[in-house]
C-alpha cells in the first residue's frame, strides 16, 4: 500500500492562518470545540497539530471561525511541469 501524500508545507500555512484568525477573533480551541462538537484533541490536530486533515473536518473549523474556506487558502503554489494529458500523447 502506498503512503498517504502529505503536503507539510502548505498544511502548515493552512494551520498559521487558522491559528491567527482564532488569536484575531480571539476564539479559544475549546470554542471551535462547542461550535463543531469535535473532542479537543480532534480541533487540536487540525488547527495546531501536524497530521493530514480531512476537508469536512476543515469546513467545520471554518464554519466555527465564521470564515470562508478561500480565508483559509490565500496563498500560492507552484505548478509542476506535467506529462501531456493522455488523449495528446503520441503512441
Amino acid at each position: 500500500m502506498a503512503e498517504q501524500y502529505i503536503d507539510k508545507e502548505h498544511l502548515k500555512l493552512i494551520r498559521a492562518k487558522l491559528w491567527d484568525i482564532c488569536k484575531s477573533k480571539e476564539i479559544t480551541l475549546e470554542d471551535v470545540q462547542d461550535r463543531t462538537g469535535f473532542s479537543y484533541s480532534q480541533v487540536y490536530r487540525i488547527i495546531r497539530g501536524t497530521q493530514n486533515m480531512s476537508v469536512s473536518g476543515l469546513i467545520a473549523v471554518c464554519k466555527a471561525l465564521e470564515i470562508q474556506p478561500r480565508e483559509v487558502f490565500d496563498f500560492e503554489i507552484v505548478i509542476p511541469k506535467h506529462l501531456p494529458l493522455r488523449k495528446n500523447r503520441k503512441a
